[in-house]
């Protein structure tokens, strides 16, 4: 289920991106270069100086995580944690503000007829489908916690950064070549039978073989040259080295850092070798048998897996992280064949790959699918270039972090 929530999520985020008015902008991406911890007490954060009180943080909040629950019934705390809802409602506030502050700077306006007509036609803010003074007063006051001048302060801010989002996107277009392209590169297929060697079906007992193998004579050369290196090792794993009792120091144990700094490399050494062992002997023999292949390599546990791979291709898809230009080697000579080499992950895989069928783009079916693929490039581009213009944004700005504050909210908590 949590997958279906990331992916409705990430529909949500693009909808709420280029949509309705009152839009804000949840897009999740880390504070610039000058943001940091601060003295903010009396905000969730500041940007340039503008404060992000904690009343609109928690109001926003609440609502995404009202939201959530309305799609999934059984969406809880532990979820809205993994999803990191804290930061995206931060850096909602962040875009939205510096695109506010930049939009000014380049001299847009918003009137007060703009501000009261959003307000106007605001369904909250109505009594029988038409607008209620005092209805309007109540919810800004009670639901939102707000006074009404800072309500509508922040509502032309809103207004603000929407006019520059609006000049950066509106006009993006997609060619025919563009769309076809992207067809393509979704529904050209290959199903692939993958061998992968890592250290997680690597049998113990090899791996305690391996271990046992490391001399005290090495390990006091390592440590000699290297006790740096350790110590930093050490510290950034103090828990695997506890002895439970006390406090650990690194004196204690440096000898057992050492010897697990030694291993990973030798560990390395059998995975590759052992993956261009049976590259070489799939070259030799392509049509060897599951049996043949698990006799060889008893020491491992080791199955082939069927994968299917397109260009867009994505470790969510695959569930492996392949290299870009891996695939792209793949689909450069599709025929069935034993891929010429080892691939290597960026999680220290080794993967032996045989391509076992190349399916071509059914162009048949691209006319019906046109308007949709154009559609979604489209959102696609204006994505890439509203997060490279607040990147640059960030970049230059002053970003303050109440962390206290923040971390109330890490549990899911309203």
């Amino acid at each position: 289920m949590f997958q279906d929530i990331r992916k409705k999520g990430s529909s949500l985020l693009i909808t709420l991106m280029f949509a309705a008015i009152i839009v804000t902008f949840v897009i999740s991406f880390g504070p610039g270069d000058k943001a940091g911890c601060s003295s903010v007490q009396n905000g969730a954060g500041t940007v340039n100086g503008e404060v992000i009180t904690m009343s609109e943080f928690r109001v926003r909040y609440s609502n995404l995580i009202d939201y959530y629950q309305r799609i999934f019934k059984d969406f809880n705390n532990e979820m809205a944690k993994q999803l990191k809802l804290s930061e995206k409602v931060f850096d909602e506030f962040v875009n939205m503000i510096l695109l506010a502050q930049e939009a000014e700077r380049l001299g847009f306006k918003v009137s007060d007829e703009e501000v009261s007509n959003v307000i106007l036609k605001d369904p909250s803010f109505q009594k029988n489908g038409v607008f209620d003074k005092e209805t309007y007063n109540n919810m800004v006051k009670m639901a939102m916690n707000t006074t009404v001048s800072e309500y509508e302060n922040r509502l032309r801010m809103r207004l603000l950064a929407i006019k520059l989002q609006s000049y950066l996107v509106d006009n993006i277009t997609v060619s025919d070549t563009e769309a076809q392209d992207e067809f393509v590169a979704a529904n050209e297929k290959i199903d692939a039978l993958v061998y992968v060697f890592a250290d997680s079906n690597l049998k113990s007992d090899k791996k305690n073989e391996l271990m046992t193998a490391i001399t005290d004579d090495e390990v006091a050369a390592y440590l000699k040259d290297n006790e740096s290196k350790a110590k930093m090792a050490f510290e950034d794993n103090v828990s695997k080295y506890s002895k439970g009792e006390g406090q650990t120091v690194f004196e204690d144990v440096k000898k057992d850092v050492a010897k697990d700094l030694l291993f990973a490399p030798k560990l390395e050494e059998k995975i590759k070798a052992d993956s261009e062992k049976l590259l070489g002997m799939l070259k030799e023999k392509p049509e060897l048998s599951a049996e043949e292949i698990s006799s060889a390599f008893a020491e491992w546990d080791l199955k082939g897996r069927g994968i299917t791979l397109t260009k867009k291709s994505s470790p969510l898809t695959t569930g492996l992280i392949f290299d870009p230009k891996f695939i792209e080697k793949l689909f450069s000579d599709p025929e069935p064949k034993i891929v010429d080499e080892v691939l290597k992950t960026e999680d220290g895989k080794y993967v032996v790959a045989e391509v076992k069928k190349h399916t071509v783009a059914d162009m048949s079916e691209f006319a019906a699918s046109k308007e949709f693929v154009k559609s979604n490039l489209v959102t696609a581009k204006k994505g890439q270039i509203f997060e490279a213009y607040v990147k640059k944004l960030k970049a230059n700005a002053n970003i303050e972090i109440n962390s206290e504050f923040l971390k109330l909210f890490e549990g899911g908590e309203k």
